[in-house]
């Protein structure tokens, strides 16, 4: 198996360590859970003046391009934040500091706000990842996964009445007082897996993908499913590939829109590839020397870019 180097002394996998090194995770950040359910605490919060508002608006984040850095409003940004509670949700804190998401309706304009600066725009959080420090890049993950949860339970499942926002944003609560239910945040569970064998990798292409990009192959877990199935049924589907073992590696937060890939690495006969679904527009067995070129940017081969668990996957198997 590959990626011997980086298990423990007690030969266990360092499962949180190795999540932890993952784009768009970040270990500093206190979530504050406990001051959720303290509406005077949130409203002093949101009016003090060294908080902080992370804005997203059409599932974008708000970016200095000139600096290439996450752009984050104060209170004096915002007229009278403390009337926005459905609107912003507490984040967390950091060095003294709370940060709130703040989601901005999609009909607005956000050009005429006062706090757009010339070099600041509404960037796609997958474009601009790459380019963008750990800390900035989790935050913003962060921000906007759960302002997409917001803006798309905007009404009950259940009864179909309006829904408010409660705890500091991490609940909706059905208006109606009949049906009342709660709805809470949800992620996609998803599996994304490095298959290999000897010394060559499986590698799959969407059609919609630049040209000459190559990942690892990817997929939900369907309901009633482990995420051990999923890995199994996947690589079945997509490349006819028959997996022999697998161990599971670590876990990223994808926002796009709402996904939790849960990283696997997986042994493999070396097959002729048949694919069982149009979900893939190519694969291929690649050669670790093909893979290491790609890594330094030689060849025709391209790969995921470096924020993402794809890429942390293919750089631990050729290590």
């Amino acid at each position: 198996m590959q990626g011997d180097s980086e298990r423990s002394g007690t030969g266990v996998i360092d499962h949180l360590s190795k999540a932890f090194q993952n784009g768009l995770v970040n270990s500093a950040f206190d979530r504050d859970v406990q001051r959720r359910d303290d509406p005077d605490w949130v409203v002093q919060q949101l009016n003090d003046v060294n908080s902080r508002f992370i804005p997203v608006w059409r599932q974008k984040n708000l970016i200095d391009v000139d600096e290439m850095k996450a752009m984050a409003l104060s209170p004096t940004d915002i007229a009278q934040p403390e009337t926005l509670l459905d609107s912003t949700v507490l984040l967390g804190s950091h060095e003294r500091r709370t940060y709130f998401a703040f989601f901005m309706d999609e009909n607005c304009d956000p050009i005429g706000e006062k706090f757009l600066h010339t070099d600041a725009t509404f960037e796609d959080l997958r474009r601009v990842g790459p380019m963008l420090d750990d800390w900035d890049a989790s935050l913003l993950a962060y921000a906007k996964g759960i302002c997409f949860w917001h803006e798309r339970h905007r009404f009950c499942g259940v009864c179909g009445s309006p829904t408010v926002s409660s705890k500091a944003g991490h609940l909706r609560r059905c208006a109606d007082s009949v049906c009342g239910a709660s709805h809470f945040p949800r992620t996609d569970p998803a599996i994304i897996v490095l298959v290999h064998c000897e010394e060559h990798c499986l590698l799959g292409r969407q059609g919609r993908w630049p040209e000459g990009v190559y990942s690892t192959l990817a997929g939900f877990v369907e309901p009633g499913e482990s995420a051990e199935q999923a890995v199994l049924r996947e690589v079945w589907e997509e490349t006819g590939i028959r997996i022999e073992q697998m161990w599971y590696q670590s876990s990223q937060p994808w926002p796009f829109p709402s996904s939790l890939m849960l990283g696997f690495e997986a042994q493999a006969r070396f097959d002729n590839i048949c694919r069982n679904d149009d979900e893939l527009e190519d694969a291929r067995w690649f050669t670790r020397e093909q893979v290491i070129d790609a890594l330094a940017d030689r060849g025709a081969l391209r790969l995921p870019p470096q924020f993402s668990i794809s890429r942390r996957l293919i750089e631990g198997w050729c290590r």
